[in-house]
């Protein structure tokens, strides 16, 4: 559909061209709640939360490329599962998208082997023991060059292969720094239970030979916090400290240390986390004193539930959402408005208490996928610019509190986005006809990647609620930083 704006709202788009259609990156004003610019508004809102999927649809390159990618790998995939498990009957990888067509590809322009392919930076596939035995499979990226990078160990959403977050690993990786992105267990194409050299049969009849539980779910906060540990465990191993989770024979088939240490700097180590990675990280990354920065996306469960002895001592930038999970997307109430105030509270609000350094950026149009790039045809809605976004802040954080920046807390705080984001914005977009008949053999060409340099940081806030900061001990701070608009350039 297309939204036709009328009246006040497109008076408030100021006199744009594209004032005419859907708005998903100009000032709409501030209208009052219960009139019809505001509920205009809130339309528009709507239609900008799937722009990503239209983007998908209305793109040759993007679907000739993602069948090029599927047409590739899942003719053979299933087999190969079927021969890889047979090989190892006591280590069962079987979940819910595990061996389904396409449920691996993901953006079909970042495949981290062409990626690496290209001279962009270096990727590698793994295999490491998670704290109760059960193998994991993971995916290390670095960037070209000598070190130390500061290390950032980034913890999946449920049910998602590592390669939706390939994102957050090669725009890292550019940017300087070593990224770990393991599957938790029980997804993707990590080991389904709790292992020991006795096999899994045993420890479904005996818990005292297992460190895990018999039963595990998936869709527990236990197994991210089991892949947070096992993660930061493997990303400092060395060859003279190795994984203290490969352990005796239980350690065949994986490395038991991260065989790039030499690159690592261990002291400046980072966690990044999605929905139910979220949740783990926001604690895990404050009770892990090896943890000097957090950034959790969309957190479902909300707080920081400290273990005992614990506190709060890492910097910490939490994103929230438009709409929350699991992202029904319906018109707001304009009688009972969302209180603009709901992502200060929660995690954000006990950082603050703390007085530890937070922040909270809630995208415009944004939903629970935001930040996971789900498998085409299926993909979840999702905004244009909200994975732009998502990554200018998590690079600024990282810059600051792990590398060190003092200068990142203007990219953190200015009213107009830089062009850090777009250096590694190498992923779908939108289409350009004319690029694409320039260079027919091409498969690729006419994809035009997200690009957010320029853009005023108000205009691509929510609407709903307080995108804001508390920083430098609390000589920074901002309420509310989508305010009035911007300032003119």
């Amino acid at each position: 559909m297309v939204l036709v704006l009328t009246g006040p709202a497109a008076a408030n788009a100021q006199g744009s061209a594209a004032s005419s259609a859907v708005v998903c990156d100009q000032w709409l004003g501030n209208p009052a709640p219960g009139t019809a610019a505001w509920e205009e508004r809130d339309i528009n809102n709507l239609e900008c939360a799937t722009q990503r999927q239209q983007d998908e649809l209305t793109n040759p390159a993007f679907l000739r490329m993602w069948a090029i990618e599927s047409g590739e790998g899942d003719p053979d995939s299933l087999t190969q599962a079927i021969v890889d498990q047979l090989e190892q009957p006591t280590r069962p990888t079987v979940n819910a998208i595990h061996d389904s067509p396409g449920t691996s590809i993901t953006d079909p322009f970042r495949n981290p082997v062409l990626w690496q392919d290209e001279g962009l930076g270096q990727q590698m596939t793994l295999t490491i023991d998670a704290t109760d035995g059960a193998h994991l499979n993971a995916r290390l990226y670095w960037p070209n060059g000598r070190g130390p990078f500061p290390g950032v160990l980034m913890i999946p959403g449920l049910q998602a292969y590592n390669e939706v977050y390939d994102w957050v690993g090669e725009g890292l990786a550019e940017a300087g720094y070593m990224v770990l992105i393991p599957d938790p267990q029980g997804q993707g194409g990590s080991e389904n239970l709790p292992h020991n050299p006795d096999g899994w049969i045993a420890c479904g009849v005996s818990t005292s030979v297992c460190s895990g539980p018999p039963v595990y779910d998936p869709a527990s906060d236990e197994t991210q916090v089991v892949a947070v540990t096992s993660g930061l465990d493997f990303l400092l191993s060395t060859p003279t400290h190795s994984d203290p989770d490969a352990v005796g024979a239980n350690a065949a088939g994986t490395l038991t240390y991260n065989p790039e240490w030499a690159l690592l700097n261990p002291h400046e180590i980072g966690l990044a986390g999605h929905s139910n990675g979220a949740i783990a990280v926001t604690s895990a990354g404050q009770d892990d004193p090896r943890v000097k920065a957090v950034v959790s996306m969309d957190n479902i469960d909300g707080s920081i539930k400290l273990a005992p002895g614990a506190r709060i001592h890492a910097p910490a930038l939490y994103f929230g959402v438009d709409y929350a999970f699991p992202s029904v997307l319906q018109p707001k109430n304009p009688e009972r408005p969302p209180d603009p105030t709901q992502h200060e509270d929660y995690a954000y609000a006990q950082t603050v208490k703390a007085g530890v350094d937070s922040m909270v950026i809630v995208p415009r149009a944004s939903t629970h996928y935001e930040f996971d790039y789900e498998p085409f045809p299926a993909s979840l809605p999702a905004s244009r610019y909200g994975e732009r976004v998502t990554f200018y802040y998590m690079l600024a954080w990282f810059d600051r509190y792990l590398k060190g920046e003092a200068s990142a807390t203007g990219r953190l705080t200015a009213p107009y986005f830089d062009s850090s984001a777009d250096a590694s914005s190498i992923g779908s977009g939108t289409f350009a006809a004319a690029a694409a008949l320039a260079d027919p053999t091409n498969p690729a060409a006419g994809n035009v990647p997200y690009k957010i340099g320029g853009k005023c940081v108000a205009d691509l806030l929510s609407f709903y609620y307080y995108s804001g900061y508390r920083l430098d001990g609390g000589k920074l701070t901002q309420r509310n930083m989508r305010g009035r608009g911007c300032p003119a350039s």
